[in-house]
């Protein structure tokens, strides 16, 4: 019997052989392999790496301010929205800017031909009257602030002189002449004298006939110098005034209007001096009167007035034994 039962189990095939054995085995081996790779590294969903949050974008609210053109030269702001509404609105209701002024234009001034009225007296004079509302003039820092000049200004400083306007508009520092008398003739009036009182030129405007010797006086108690700059038709000069009381005597040689004197120790001092090459002028006063001085021969005359801001103007004029003319000038602001 032994010897049956052994020949039984040696025929009988091993179980690993099985084909459904093998299957089951490998499958297993795969799900133990699997199950340890997996235990190492994490879910299935971390194989595939994610990129880092990004942070959330922080929203702020703005206002946009739109600013567009309008007419009258202003503009007109408000909100985006707000800028699409307004566009199509009309220009009129658009704010204008208060800050920016154009610059203001003097009106339109009309003036008078001159006047011309025959006198027995063989004179001439007459006076210079300012058409229109001058400007008002500007205060001039310089002598105020200044150690020394502002002793002279306890209270309020001196301005310019554009326009330096008298009683019923007599318009002063006005220069009236002939301009067709013979050169050299006539006796000039006194020579003019051209102070330095509180760092200023006094008086503003003064005239001298060609090679007429004028003074200059320094009446402040500290050091001033004049310079004539470099005129056109003359030789010019510049020179100090060092002590109160000082006066020098200058001329010019040639005839030449408006040689502008200025002070190079204070630079805001200015002031102006006229050469006629006769003797038959004046510069208007206070009240923009003016005389010439006697003397003229008889003939027919160009008369002129002249002055810095308002311009010139100018007329015929007869002069005869006995027979003068009185004449007002018109001159405008501008």
């Amino acid at each position: 019997m032994l010897p049956a039962a052994m020949s039984n189990v040696t025929d009988r095939k091993p179980g690993i052989s099985d084909p459904l054995l093998i299957i089951v085995a490998a499958l297993l081996l795969v799900a133990a392999i699997a199950t340890l790779y997996f235990a190492a590294n994490g879910p299935a969903k971390q194989l595939v790496k994610e990129p880092p949050a990004r942070p959330r974008p922080i929203i702020e609210e703005r206002v946009v301010v739109v600013t567009r053109e309008v007419s009258g030269g202003g503009t007109s702001t408000g909100s985006a929205p707000e800028a699409h509404a307004k566009a199509d609105a009309p220009k009129a209701d658009a704010p204008k800017s208060p800050e920016v002024k154009a610059p203001e234009k003097a009106a339109e001034v009309t003036v008078a031909a001159p006047s011309v009225k025959v006198t027995s007296d063989g004179k001439i004079h007459g006076k210079v009257v300012l058409k229109g509302t001058p400007p008002p003039e500007r205060p001039i820092a310089g002598p105020k602030s200044d150690a020394a000049c502002g002793k002279s200004y306890p209270d309020k400083g001196p301005t310019t002189r554009s326009y330096v306007v008298g009683a019923e508009g007599g318009l002063r520092y006005a220069v009236v002449r002939i301009v067709n008398a013979p050169s050299g003739s006539g006796t000039p009036a006194e020579a003019p004298l051209i102070d330095q009182v509180g760092c200023m030129y006094e008086p503003y405007v003064v005239a001298a006939m060609s090679g007429q010797k004028f003074k200059i006086r320094n009446s402040d108690s500290f050091m001033h110098n004049v310079n004539s700059g470099a005129p056109k038709n003359n030789k010019g000069w510049n020179f100090s005034q060092v002590t109160a009381g000082q006066v020098n005597e200058k001329s010019f040689d040639n005839p030449e209007m408006w040689i502008k004197l200025v002070c190079n120790v204070h630079p805001w001092m200015t002031g102006y001096i006229s050469i006629v090459d006769h003797a038959y002028f004046a510069v208007t006063d206070e009240k923009g009167a003016f005389s010439l001085p006697d003397g003229l021969a008889p003939g027919k005359y160009k008369l002129q007035v002249e002055h810095l801001k308002a311009g010139t103007a100018s007329t015929e004029i007869e002069v005869a034994a006995g027979k003068g003319a009185e004449v007002t000038f018109e001159l405008g602001v501008k």
